[in-house]
């Protein structure tokens, strides 16, 4: 059993806060056009904020006050996982239909955090960084949140659209989960949405 750091936690806080988006989406932004613009213009601010990262004044407040919740990846100057949020976000509501994508997002926002906070308290089955602990905690907190904002699904396509995310997270080994989690589990319940 591992101790769980308090950057982790500050920074998985941070995460489940990305539950805002899609909660704009079901009551502030309701048509999709007027939360792609939203996100939209969410992305921008994000990718001025990278940009600025590389003004070494504005560095200095990074180092002050982010660089102890930030990866190592990012410190060298990857993207943050907070602008990835946002980009899988647009992409998402972009390409996946509603309530689908309202529901991946929330899946992501909880499932994640859930996942990394699970995995590094109780890291059994190692696979790669990644643990099928984390996997199981993602797929619990996916069908928690799924059932308390789900509008419309049927409960096996939430089920379904649950395990989708919980399997995407542990295995996006290349692909950032910020992206993948809601794109990908938001398509499939759509498509099963169609079969079934």
């Amino acid at each position: 059993m591992a101790n769980i750091g308090y950057s982790e936690i500050f920074r998985k806080f941070i995460h489940v806060l990305s539950a805002i988006i899609p909660l704009c989406h079901i009551y502030v932004f309701k048509e999709k056009i007027d939360m792609i613009l939203f996100l939209s213009l969410m992305l921008i601010f994000c990718f001025f904020i990278e940009n600025a990262r590389n003004n070494p004044q504005t560095n200095k407040v990074f180092k002050k006050y982010l660089f102890f919740m930030m990866r190592n990846f990012e410190k060298k100057g990857s993207l943050t996982g907070a602008t990835w949020v946002f980009v899988g976000s647009l992409l998402s509501i972009i390409i996946v239909p509603s309530p689908f994508c309202i529901i991946a997002l929330f899946f992501l926002s909880f499932g994640d955090t859930f996942a990394a906070i699970i995995g590094i308290k109780y890291p059994y089955f190692k696979i790669g960084e990644k643990t099928l602990s984390g996997s199981f905690a993602c797929f619990i907190s996916c069908l928690g949140v799924g059932f308390i904002f789900n509008q419309k699904l049927d409960i096996e396509i939430l089920i379904f659209g649950a395990l989708v995310a919980s399997v995407v997270e542990l295995i996006s080994f290349n692909i950032n989960d910020n992206v993948s989690i809601p794109l990908v589990s938001g398509c499939a319940m759509y498509i099963v949405s169609m079969i079934i």
